[in-house]
């Protein structure tokens, strides 16, 4: 039986995670209308050079680097299949364009694997990929996952196909230097520069947002196009902007690399991302919070609702619970949490720390799973 929730804890949540309040006027960078796509002959390839032998930047100039990796990012074509309709910029997290536009993505395999946005290629299976040095070439849509909004797609045919190399988000820095490449309003191959601003970004667009914050220029067509660090490496997916006028104003945010990777290797393997799930519902730990359950700070994730058909029930979790590590990771909020389940491997068993009316407690929890997330 469903044990009720006191008014402390009420939440208006799905079970397993919350999702963060959404950021006003944030919406995607998102692809242009297929049509609308200005008559630009593409640059001519410039460099063989994949990014994991890119060249030191010398004398602050950026444009050795961009010759190494520009070859490798491409721009995708998505062409309506039932006649045009006009396209408004501005998009609402987790809504698909249904008509053709025009985004960016970036090689990661030199077997023609593309990274980009789920909203770029919407529902379509197939899109044309269009390479720098002017080839187009039909791509297959091999999986995407909405809670992250990535895509991948396999480029159809044979071809000297040039990857980028994965960096490490994780450390990445505020006031690290970046730049990013893509195709926006349609223009390929345009590079912009700027430096991180902000790390662990909420803005609504799904329960594991964790955005990097830029302030490189991103614009419409941006989407789906790498963030590049100071040496080459991919450290983001370029997704969102924050503008009260649909253009640039500086704000940006990119899907960090060390949570795309493992979606795209993911949906490579399988065509689908599975995530662990436990069965519960979250929230943060207020201060007010923490002083009336006794916990010593306002760091964890707050259970405020147990599943009852969950591993978390099973495992005797309760409402009031506040995870403070998970199989051995530490937890600081809820976000954390979520993002720690969801990269379990379903069936297997955590060491889960625990704050209960004020005493720390071990439980040993199973990693429940779903068929597709």
């Amino acid at each position: 039986m469903r044990s009720e929730i006191s008014p402390l804890f009420k939440v208006s949540v799905a079970v397993v995670a919350l999702a963060g309040s959404a950021l006003a006027g944030a919406q995607y960078a998102d692809r242009l209308p297929w049509h609308a796509s200005p008559a630009i002959t593409p640059p001519a390839r410039t460099s063989q050079v994949a990014a994991l032998v890119a060249p030191a930047v010398k004398g602050g100039s950026l444009a050795d680097m961009v010759a190494a990796v520009g070859p490798s990012v491409v721009q995708i074509v998505v062409k309506p299949t039932g006649g045009f309709h006009p396209m408004q910029f501005e998009g609402q997290p987790g809504e698909a364009p249904s008509q053709g536009g025009l985004g960016s993505g970036f090689i990661v395999d030199a077997k023609g694997i593309v990274v980009t946005n789920n909203h770029v290629v919407g529902d379509a299976q197939t899109v044309t990929v269009q390479l720098s040095d002017g080839r187009e070439l039909s791509g297959r849509v091999l999986g995407r996952d909405k809670q992250t909004d990535l895509a991948v797609v396999q480029i159809e045919g044979s071809g000297d196909f040039t990857p980028v190399a994965w960096g490490d988000s994780d450390h990445t820095r505020v006031g690290d230097p970046i730049f990013a490449v893509g195709s926006p309003f349609g223009l390929g191959s345009t590079v912009t520069s700027g430096i991180i601003s902000a790390r662990g970004r909420e803005i609504g667009a799904g329960p594991y947002d964790d955005f990097l914050q830029v302030d490189a220029a991103i614009n419409s067509g941006n989407s789906g196009g790498p963030l590049f660090d100071a040496s080459g490496r991919v450290i983001g997916v370029n997704t969102a902007i924050f503008s009260p006028s649909g253009g640039n104003v500086g704000i940006g945010f990119a899907i960090p690399a060390q949570m795309a990777h493992r979606v795209v290797e993911q949906i490579v393997a399988n065509g689908h991302v599975a995530r662990g799930r436990i069965g519960v519902a979250l929230q943060a730990v207020t201060p007010d919070i923490a002083r009336a359950i006794g916990a010593p700070d306002t760091k964890g994730a707050l259970i405020a609702q147990v599943d009852p058909n969950g591993t978390a029930a099973q495992a005797e979790l309760q409402s009031g619970d506040i995870v403070r590590s998970f199989g051995g990771q530490p937890v600081d909020d809820s976000r954390d949490l979520a993002r720690l389940v969801a990269d379990a491997k379903a069936g297997t068993t955590v060491r889960v720390a625990i704050v209960r009316r004020g005493q720390l407690m071990d439980v040993q929890l199973r990693v429940g799973g779903e068929q597709q997330a």
